[in-house]
């Protein structure tokens, strides 16, 4: 008896190994496939640490840049607008970053307006005509001044020949 169970259980283990081998060898059923590609990161607005003004800058190719500034003291809408019409320092220049904006003397930093004229809208206003505005130095103009404002304000920019429509940040187009 003792050989019939031994034997028994050697063809219970080979029937055993017979049926599960196959399945055990051929892993998962996942075919592999080629790379796919699935489109362009995503693009998340992040604000700087505690705020800091943040001057947006253009790229040869015609993108906004944020430059942060965390040691600037003015950390108002204004004193990120102020950033900005400095134009791109050194280290901007430097990466290839330039400005949209009308070219400025050392007054118009000082001519720039931000403030609240409601909850959720800031009124922008600047020493240069606003009505032939590169849109791209609009939205330099826009985002810079949202930085330290916050996302969902906004922007009303004003100069002396117009008042151009509200608009948002669109930072990432």
């Amino acid at each position: 008896m003792t050989l019939r169970s031994a034997s028994g259980r050697r063809t219970a283990a080979a029937v055993a190994a017979a049926l599960l081998g196959p399945p055990l060898v051929t892993g998962c059923g996942i075919k592999p496939t080629e790379v796919v590609e699935s489109g362009s990161a995503a693009r998340v607005p992040v604000a700087a640490p505690s705020r800091a003004p943040i001057a947006y800058f253009v790229t040869g190719e015609g993108r906004l840049v944020p430059a942060p500034e965390p040691d600037y003291a003015d950390t108002s809408p204004q004193g990120s607008l102020q950033l900005l019409m400095r134009g791109p320092g050194g280290v901007e220049q430097e990466a290839g970053l330039g400005t949209r904006l009308p070219p400025s003397d050392g007054g118009v930093a000082g001519g720039v307006r931000a403030f609240f004229s409601a909850k959720d809208r800031l009124e922008v206003r600047v020493p240069f005509p606003v009505a032939a505005l590169d849109p791209l130095g609009l939205r330099q103009l826009v985002c810079t001044a949202v930085s330290t404002a916050g996302p969902a304000v906004e922007v009303v920019v004003r100069g002396p020949d117009t008042e151009l429509e509200p608009t948002r940040c669109e930072a990432g187009r």
